[in-house]
């Protein structure tokens, strides 16, 4: 069963490729097959093959030879091992140990399931545009916030009160941090893209969700700056970063090991 999973997220991560490339654009909706990014070529769908097709190519354009990205096996692979973590954290099939050993569905771990992979991938493609174009489409920050009621009504675990604190809690914060930054230093040193991001986690995943994320986002992001700076060998503080990419691997973080992070925060006294 952690194959097939494996196999859905190869397949759901070629669709995230297309809505990160499409969705800035504005041609998500238009009735076009995949096509190359080059040449405008179209793409028959045997060099579609999640992953597969990329090293066929041996990441090269078959059309005109120009160099495929390394977005599209990364995120595929990656859509992949993370659907295989999800189903690890909520196995929805359980075995009977009865005669012919039958499979039981558990129905509460399925709507977790359900829950987390689409939360997941949702935060994947808001990642992904944010590294390339610094900015996260309101389709998905606010759409995340608009849908938290849907959320809420399916979910076994989230409640209404939970998700609207949650909303409003992950808007506010960040919003304050930002006004404060920008009465301090008269720049803007985070976007409103951030704001509704953590908005739409926060009515996902509910108040609680808050505080850690922003602590392993910031932290994180914090290594990661300081990692770029010595390799550019600018210490001079101001090297831009999106913050969108951190704020979803601490909603995934929070998500799925929300326990482990916890005794973590303690035992280092946070």
């Amino acid at each position: 069963m952690m194959l097939v999973v494996f196999l859905l997220g190869l397949v759901v991560g070629s669709f995230l490729n297309v809505c990160i490339l499409r969705i800035p654009a504005g041609t998500f909706f238009k009735n076009t097959r995949s096509h190359c990014p080059a040449c405008g070529a179209m793409i028959p769908w045997y060099l579609n093959i999640p992953v597969l097709g990329f090293f066929i190519l041996m990441g090269k354009a078959r059309c005109c030879g120009a160099r495929l990205s390394w977005q599209y096996p990364v995120v595929e692979f990656g859509t992949g091992l993370l659907f295989a973590l999800i189903f690890h954290r909520f196995p929805f099939l359980e075995v009977a140990d009865g005669a012919g050993r039958v499979l039981v569905l558990d129905h509460a771990q399925a709507l977790r399931f359900l829950h987390a992979i689409v939360f997941c991938s949702i935060l994947v493609v808001a990642a992904v545009i944010d590294l390339r174009l610094m900015i996260i489409p309101d389709v998905l920050s606010v759409g995340l916030v608009l849908t938290a009621p849907v959320v809420v009504a399916l979910h076994p675990d989230l409640t209404w009160r939970s998700s609207l604190y949650g909303v409003i809690l992950g808007a506010g914060v960040l919003y304050a941090v930002a006004w404060t930054y920008w009465l301090i230093r008269r720049e803007t040193g985070m976007g409103f893209g951030d704001v509704k991001l953590l908005a739409g986690i926060g009515g996902w995943l509910g108040f609680q969700a808050i505080f850690p994320v922003i602590l392993v986002g910031s932290v994180s992001g914090s290594l990661v700056g300081i990692s770029v700076m010595l390799w550019n060998r600018k210490l001079d503080g101001k090297t831009a970063l999106p913050f969108g990419p951190f704020l979803a691997a601490g909603a995934v973080a929070h998500l799925m090991f929300s326990q482990e992070l916890k005794e973590l925060w303690i035992s280092i006294g946070l």
